[in-house]
């Protein structure tokens, strides 16, 4: 239901003529990106991976979307009509994302594709009209969230690796790729046995029995591709059909997989950023190291401050505390002298042996047991290791309100001959409460005034005896990790025989 407008608001209150109650506002809780870091994450990541993100990390969706858009064309050419309404074509496509998704849920309850809870009442009934009022309800539902070719799903991805290209007078229309044939010519050959049937035959209105999807389920399961999709896909993804940066970035993984000697996430992620990992990648794929190792410095950097805001939550829970009691409380536990100046607390440690993901593994490992006794401790060591990694300058994506590491530097060689408690006091005013409250209200505005989702960001407001939480806020799930688009290169590469 829309929101009252403020001109509703004041047209109400010129006809009033006494105080009315009213329903209570109930925003929910939220935010994943509470200190408004993590864009910087992503934009690292396209200078490794880009054109991949963490959800479309399998390649017979890419198929299928592909096909379904190649298909409605050939319905729209054979009927010779002059003009045919585009909603028709998105309709088609639609459907088949639909009916696909359904088999295979039905297939695989566990089936790794989106919208699982959505589709539910789907997949339990027994027939299902992809036309009339429900129908539309329900493209409209998944078009931005679930559907496969949403902007957070696959779509952005079939357009950068090549698969499909936008139609150039209708912006809600795609068009299949040459290079993107010879896979969807296999894909049909596979479905055959099901095109004479009105949903994959006709515009309009069909119906579909559950033992229909059941029966189609098999001729295109997720988990069976064949040998020329996964050809078309491993050009696309790292072979002659990828940009230069995904190709090494590609080249790398594939080495420290050979390093590694298996298939492992964390293992590959470790390798490939370098020290204290021995694996060193032949002398064309340092600079995609670099960059790697520059994504994962800038993880265990925003994770820390994140982790660092966490657990100020969890010293509020019990009341009002003002920044010096916060501040006496991280310096108690984190294990290092008190006394003496910023630089000295910064580089009280030896790093021998220590690398991003190691650091990011002890805070995930603090976070993880009930009463956090090391996490303190794992916080101030990640934030010393990542400002001694800092790069000098930041790059041009890098807003100086995201907090680059390249400004946590400059800042942190200004605090140098500072005393260590006011330095400490900086990184928890500036970059992490001042930053919760800059980006929790600055998106709380843009929300409003764009009439869109009402979420509860704002976790901790400043009051007379202190911070202390805001009202509704609650201390929710500790941080994770960013997932940096990894375990979907992998799952492709393996997908495409690249990997075992």
């Amino acid at each position: 239901m829309a929101g009252t407008s403020l001109a509703d608001l004041a047209a109400a209150a010129a006809v009033a003529t006494e105080p009315t109650i009213i329903s209570a506002a109930l925003p929910k809780p939220g935010g994943v990106d509470p200190l408004g870091l993590r864009q910087i994450n992503f934009d690292l990541m396209d200078q490794v991976f880009p054109g991949l993100n963490n959800v479309a990390r399998h390649v017979r969706p890419f198929v299928l979307v592909t096909w379904a858009w190649r298909r409605a064309k050939q319905l729209a050419e054979n009927r010779r009509a002059r003009q045919l309404p585009v909603d028709h074509l998105r309709d088609f496509v639609d459907r088949i994302e639909v009916i696909y998704a359904w088999s295979q849920f039905l297939r695989d309850p566990m089936a790794d594709l989106p919208g699982r809870q959505v589709l539910n009442p789907l997949i339990q009934a027994d027939r299902w009209v992809f036309g009339g009022s429900a129908w539309q309800k329900r493209r409209e539902t998944r078009r931005y969230s679930t559907a496969f070719t949403a902007p957070v799903n696959y779509g952005p991805a079939l357009k950068t690796l090549g698969w499909v290209l936008p139609h150039r007078e209708h912006s809600d229309v795609l068009l299949a790729s040459e290079a993107s044939q010879p896979a969807l010519d296999a894909f049909e050959a596979k479905i055959a046995d099901r095109l004479d049937h009105p949903a994959f035959s006709k515009f309009g209105k069909v119906v579909v029995t559950v033992q229909e999807a059941q029966s189609w389920a098999e001729g295109w399961a997720l988990d069976r591709i064949t040998e020329v999709e996964r050809s078309v896909m491993a050009r696309m993804l790292f072979g002659s059909g990828a940009p230069d940066t995904r190709r090494n970035g590609g080249a790398l993984m594939l080495a420290a997989t050979k390093h590694v000697g298996g298939a492992d996430e964390q293992e590959i992620r470790r390798a490939m950023a370098g020290l204290p990992s021995a694996f060193t990648p032949s002398t064309e794929l340092l600079q995609a190291r670099d960059a790697w190792r520059r994504i994962q410095v800038r993880q265990l950097f925003r994770f820390a401050l994140e982790a660092l805001f966490y657990w100020t939550l969890s010293q509020l829970i019990e009341g009002p505390r003002s920044t010096g009691a916060l501040v006496d409380a991280f310096l108690l536990h984190a294990g290092r002298p008190m006394d003496g100046s910023a630089r000295k607390w910064l580089g009280n440690q030896s790093f021998s042996g220590m690398g991003p993901i190691e650091l990011i593994n002890d805070i995930e490992t603090s976070l993880a047991t009930s009463s956090h006794p090391d996490l303190t401790q794992a916080i101030a060591t990640a934030l010393s290791f990542s400002i001694a990694e800092a790069p000098e300058h930041g790059q041009l994506f890098e807003r100086a309100d995201r907090l680059p590491l390249a400004r946590a530097r400059r800042e942190a060689e200004a605090w140098a001959e500072q005393p260590a408690r006011d330095f400490v006091r900086h990184i928890l005013e500036s970059w992490v409460l001042a930053q919760h409250v800059y980006w929790s209200v600055g998106r709380g505005l843009a929300d409003a005034r764009a009439r869109g989702k009402t979420i509860l960001r704002l976790k901790v407001v400043l009051e007379e005896d202190g911070w202390t939480m805001a009202p509704g806020a609650t201390l929710r799930n500790p941080p994770r990790p960013t997932p940096d688009r990894l375990q979907t290169a992998i799952t492709l590469s393996q997908e495409c025989g690249l990997m075992a």
